[in-house]
């Protein structure tokens, strides 16, 4: 009867402790790709960055301890978002050659989440990224919010690369949508 109920018992803490699931740290890397329109014309911008998020922890990978297998940001996100706001103005024409009025451009990333759903066998991974644009010229400002969503599914939940990666991605889009903002461009065509 004891070797039955030691077999019994090792199963079951198998079993559980395939249930547990670690918690992740990443780093993130946001990269906009930008097609235009060029509207920099070679204004001079001005960057700043304001993480308003009031928890460093994106979200949970879900399992028995959902509030321990946490993912977190290793890297300086401001400092991250700072140098992709600059490619993507780079990117636009803003160098700084131009005598126009210069411009000055606050990024505040309002959101970054990261949920986990598993129905059967398939764990679905909701990412959402919301930024801020305020930019100002002179007196006048032009302010701009941008949302990105995705979801992904994955028969095992994804590791701290795939990870890194997707949010990367969706970080990434809500950085290309404000840029490729037309009525920002407008507003600094007028201003």
């Amino acid at each position: 009867m004891k070797p039955l109920f030691l077999i019994f018992w090792l199963s079951l803490s198998l079993i559980i402790s395939g249930c547990a699931v670690s918690p992740q740290t990443i780093v993130l890397r946001p990269q906009a790709t930008l097609t235009g329109p060029f509207y920099g014309q070679g204004r001079e911008l001005t960057i700043e960055v304001e993480d308003h998020r009031t928890s460093s922890v994106l979200g949970s990978r879900g399992g028995v301890y959902q509030n321990s297998s946490v993912i977190t940001i290793t890297n300086d996100i401001n400092a991250a978002l700072l140098l992709a706001a600059q490619d993507s103005a780079a990117q636009l024409g803003f160098d700084g050659s131009s005598s126009a009025a210069p411009a000055h451009l606050r990024l505040i990333l309002e959101e970054l989440s990261y949920d986990t759903r598993t129905k059967g066998l398939i764990n679905t991974i909701s990412l959402n990224a919301k930024i801020t644009l305020i930019t100002r010229v002179g007196g006048s400002s032009h302010t701009g919010h941008y949302q990105s969503q995705r979801s992904h599914q994955f028969p095992q939940l994804p590791d701290a690369q795939k990870n890194q990666q997707i949010i990367s991605e969706v970080l990434s889009t809500s950085l290309e949508r404000g840029f490729s903002d037309i009525s920002l461009a407008n507003f600094l065509a007028k201003n």
